[in-house]
C-alpha cells in the first residue's frame, strides 16, 4: 500500500469516526429542546468566550517555551518562533489525523532549525508522557473530590455499556470462539516472526531509535527540572482556568464550580482521543457530563460545541498564519532541502 493511500485511507477513517459522533451528539438532542438549544448559542456571553480562548492560547505558548527546554539537553536549541509555529500547526494538522501533529511539529524543527527528527520525535514523546502523567494526577484529585460523582460517572458512561456490550459476547459461542482463536493466532504470529522482529531493531532501524531515545533522555538532563515542572503545571492549569471561565458564559453553567469542571475536563480529555481534535466525541461526552450535574438540555449541548469551537477557530486561524509565514520569518537561514512539515 503506497503512503498516499495510507495516509488518505487514515483521514477517511478518522473523519468518519468524527463525523459519526457528530451525528450521535446531535441526534440524542430531543426534538423539544432543539429551539431551546438554538436559543442557548444565542445567548451565550462570547465576550468571556474569547477570554477563555486567550487564556487556552497561553497554554500553547508555555508548551512551546517547555518544548525549547527539552531540546537543549540533547545539543540543540530552538527559537520561540518556531516552537510556537510547531506546536500550533501540530494542533492544526490533529483535527486532520490525530497524532499526526506531532510529526509535524517536529518536522519544523527539522527544516528550520536542523534537529534530527528523530531526536525531535523523543522530545515530543517525552511531552506526551508527562501530559499522561499529568491526566492521570488530573484524575486522582477528582476522585479525591468528585469521589461519589465519578463513581457514578463511570459506572453510566463506562461500565454498564461495557457490561451490556461484553456480556452478550461472552454468551454468543461463536463470537467467543473468534476471540480466543484470533488471540491465539496473534501469539503464534509473534512468535514465528520473532527473529524478524528483533532484526528491525538493528541497522538503521537501530540509529534511528537511538536517537529518539537521545530525545526521551533529555527530561533527566534539564538545566532547570523545577521550572519544567512548574511549565508542565502550568499549561494543564491553563486548560482548567479555559475551562472555568467559559462556564460563566451561561447563567445555567457558572453556579457548577470547580468540582464539576474537573470532572468535565477529565472525561472530555479521554475524549480528544477518540477522534480527530476530539470532533464529536468532545461534545458526546461533555453534553452527557452536564446533563448528570442537571444543567438543562439546550444548554448541556451548546456549551461543550462553544468550549470546542472557540479553541478550533483559535488553533485553525494561528496555526494557519505560522504555516503561511513561517517560511518568511525563517528567509534568512539555509532551506535549500526541503522538508514536509505535514508529513
Amino acid at each position: 500500500m503506497s503512503p498516499k493511500l495510507k495516509s488518505a485511507l487514515q483521514l477517511i477513517l478518522f473523519a468518519g469516526i468524527g463525523v459519526g459522533l457528530v451525528w450521535l451528539s446531535i441526534h440524542n438532542i430531543p426534538d423539544k429542546d432543539i429551539e431551546t438549544t438554538k436559543q442557548s448559542f444565542k445567548d451565550a456571553d462570547y465576550t468571556i468566550v474569547i477570554i477563555s480562548a486567550l487564556i487556552s492560547i497561553l497554554a500553547h505558548v508555555i508548551r512551546a517555551w517547555r518544548w525549547d527546554m527539552l531540546m537543549k539537553p540533547i545539543g540543540h536549541n530552538i527559537s520561540f518562533k518556531n516552537s510556537f509555529a510547531g506546536v500550533m500547526i501540530g494542533y492544526m494538522v490533529n483535527y486532520a489525523v490525530p497524532r499526526a501533529g506531532e510529526l509535524s511539529r517536529c518536522g519544523v524543527a527539522a527544516k528550520y532549525e536542523k534537529i534530527p527528527f528523530a531526536a525531535a520525535l523523543g522530545t515530543v514523546i517525552t511531552e506526551r508522557i508527562i501530559d499522561l502523567i499529568l491526566l492521570m494526577l488530573l484524575f486522582f484529585i477528582t476522585l479525591a473530590v468528585q469521589f461519589n460523582e465519578l463513581i457514578g460517572l463511570t459506572n453510566i458512561y463506562v461500565v454498564q455499556p461495557l457490561t451490556v456490550k461484553f456480556g452478550g459476547l461472552l454468551h454468543n459461542t461463536m463470537y467467543l470462539v473468534i476471540l480466543i482463536v484470533g488471540l491465539l493466532a496473534f501469539v503464534g504470529a509473534l512468535f514465528v516472526l520473532r527473529n524478524k522482529i528483533k532484526s528491525l531493531f538493528t541497522g538503521k532501524i537501530g540509529g534511528l531509535l537511538k536517537s529518539f531515545g537521545d530525545g526521551l533522555k533529555s527530561i533527566k538532563d534539564l538545566e532547570k527540572p523545577g521550572l519544567f515542572i512548574l511549565q508542565s503545571f502550568l499549561i494543564w492549569l491553563m486548560y482548567f482556568l479555559s475551562l472555568y471561565v467559559c462556564l460563566f458564559c451561561f447563567n445555567e453553567t457558572k453556579t457548577l464550580g470547580v468540582k464539576p469542571a474537573l470532572a468535565f475536563m477529565l472525561f472530555t480529555s479521554i475524549g480528544v482521543m477518540v477522534s480527530p481534535g476530539g470532533i464529536g466525541a468532545y461534545q458526546l461526552i461533555g453534553t452527557q457530563i452536564l446533563l448528570y450535574y442537571q444543567v438543562v438540555n439546550g444548554v448541556a449541548v451548546a456549551f461543550p460545541w462553544i468550549v470546542w469551537g472557540v479553541q478550533f477557530i483559535a488553533i485553525i486561524i494561528i496555526g494557519g498564519l505560522c504555516f503561511l509565514f513561517l517560511p518568511l520569518l525563517n528567509r534568512s537561514k539555509n532551506d535549500n532541502v526541503p522538508a514536509d512539515i505535514t508529513a
